[in-house]
């Protein structure tokens, strides 16, 4: 007996609303360099806005359901894209800070809960063959957005300009409401549950996500020197937060019934994307900086070679897909997901200063893809199937783990780099205390570099900056060390990830 395949325009909907989010987000993250150059935004001020737009996106998720009962869920998806498109355009468009974080609010506020409405989007499809063609589409568009977004970056920035990247977004996000208005039902088509949106536990929310992140973030910088400070603001947020749980759990009708969440499969799950958006912030951050500090290349053949990396979790992803209707226990796919992860952190650990791109770097980055593309989406599908009798709980579960994505990605940026600053120093004072007078190859390196630099300068200038790119030097090899330190700890990672996947029970 055939099945009849949900209608394109749907299929539209869903794989459209994935990619258009990863793929901004991917561009805005990747491309940060370029932008905070034009617009004149230190790295902290670029985070903030990061912060900022992450605070966003957690208490407009939080609302969805909320706006979808009241809107209906076809005006709900048209004036989210409408905000992203004029959000997209507003950061085409500046030229200073202030405009930029005007408009990456505005994107916050249109793409925020997009994941989650293409999720969502699939259960108009009824249960059974066909439904597993929308699952395709939001994991195809989840996939082919977060690997094209590091290559068009790269390209735009250095063809035309970052603005490109946002025009880009802008376009996508508008043409996406052509199949929004064909195929999404209006506030007669919706069954969502509404609770009640209560000022003082969204508030709490929304600062409670603000401290924490703003912890996290200054964390990059001030972890060794303000730590107390950090660690204070960090349980201010938290007990915001918990105060929201509290709020949530004894309200007859609450925005989002936390409550029904207990399931031990779903909090697996939860933990497990935690995991996977912890690599994505640590890699996403670390890859392309050792690409470009450590190997010496250009930030566009990063941006090139992780597009290319991940492209081949795309290739994965597709093949998976075909295998999953015949085989679907999720064991196996868990096992190998893991197992390209250590593979990926034992190719990256042995990298030199002379590490060819092609056949050392892009088969690591293989591996990273793979781990991505398969463990992502098999657990997308196992986490949530005991939630799916109650259509409220299911969204609200949905909506838990996208707000919780916001944190895990600076948890892993924060992880990353305050290892490295931690690892990087411990190297560089290890090295630096090999550089003693009498050190026969010290002293034959500054003879050498004091003889080229001579053509330049005199010779007390000379030894100066000989001294001073010996410095420099060492301080690249100690970043260098502090990266494959990075990948090996992250080896032993996912080795230990493969052990609790053979021997699990929760998903079968």
């Amino acid at each position: 007996m055939s099945h009849p395949k949900p209608p394109i325009a749907l299929l539209l909907v869903i794989g459209a609303l994935t990619f258009i989010d990863f793929l901004q987000n991917g561009m805005a993250t990747f491309a940060a360099a370029p932008i905070m150059g034009e617009i004149g935004a230190s790295p902290e001020e670029y985070t903030t806005i990061a912060v900022i737009y992450a605070c966003v996106a957690v208490v407009l998720i939080a609302l969805q359901g909320w706006l979808v009962h009241h809107l209906g869920l076809r005006r709900y998806l048209l004036a989210s894209l409408a905000a992203a498109a004029a959000g997209a355009a507003v950061c085409a468009l500046s030229r200073g800070q202030a405009g930029f974080l005007l408009g990456r609010v505005l994107m916050a506020v249109g793409c925020a809960a997009m994941l989650t409405s293409s999720r969502l989007t699939v259960n108009l499809i009824p249960p059974g063959p066909a439904r597993f063609h929308g699952i395709k589409a939001l994991a195809t568009g989840l996939c082919t957005g977060t690997a094209l977004a590091p290559w068009l970056a790269s390209v735009a920035v250095e063809h035309h300009g970052w603005p490109l990247m946002f025009w880009l977004v802008a376009a996508l996000a508008i043409l996406a409401m052509i199949p929004v208005a064909i195929a999404m039902p209006g506030r007669e088509g919706t069954a969502t549950v509404a609770g009640q949106a209560r000022f003082v536990p969204v508030a709490a929310l929304g600062l409670g996500s603000f401290l924490l992140l703003h912890a996290l973030q200054r964390s990059y910088y001030d972890f060794f020197s303000d730590r107390w400070l950090l660690l204070l603001y960090a349980a201010a947020g938290l007990a915001a937060l918990a105060y929201f749980v509290r709020a949530e759990t004894r309200n007859g009708a609450p925005l989002l019934k936390l409550g029904g969440l207990k399931e031990a499969r779903f909090l697996s799950g939860l933990a497990l994307f935690m995991l996977c958006y912890l690599m994505l912030g640590a890699n996403g951050y670390l890859v392309p900086q050792m690409i470009q500090r450590a190997l010496g290349h250009p930030w566009s053949t990063a941006g090139q070679f992780l597009a290319l990396g991940l492209g081949a979790g795309v290739l994965t992803f597709a093949a998976m897909s075909q295998l999953l209707p015949r085989w679907p226990s999720p064991r196996k796919f868990f096992v190998a997901g893991f197992l390209a992860l250590a593979a990926f952190g034992a190719l990256m650990s042995r990298l030199t200063p002379t590490a060819n791109l092609w056949t050392d770097v892009f088969p690591a980055l293989a591996c990273y893809g793979v781990f991505i593309m398969i463990v992502m989406p098999t657990t997308a599908m196992q986490t949530f199937t005991g939630l799916t009798r109650d259509p409220a709980v299911f969204a609200h579960a949905q909506q838990v783990k996208n707000m919780l994505a916001q944190i895990g990605q600076a948890l892993g940026i924060m992880v990353a780099t305050v290892g490295q600053q931690w690892f990087a120093s411990r190297h560089d004072d290890a090295l630096r205390r090999g550089l003693v007078a009498g050190n026969v190859r010290l002293e034959a390196a500054l003879a050498q570099l004091t003889q080229y630099f001579s053509a330049v300068a005199d010779p007390a200038q000379a030894r100066d900056m000989a001294a001073a790119q010996i410095g420099q030097m060492v301080s690249q090899q100690a970043a260098l060390l502090a990266n494959l330190d990075h990948f090996r700890i992250l080896a032993a990672v996912a080795l230990g990830g493969v052990m609790v996947s053979l021997i699990q029970r929760v998903f079968r």
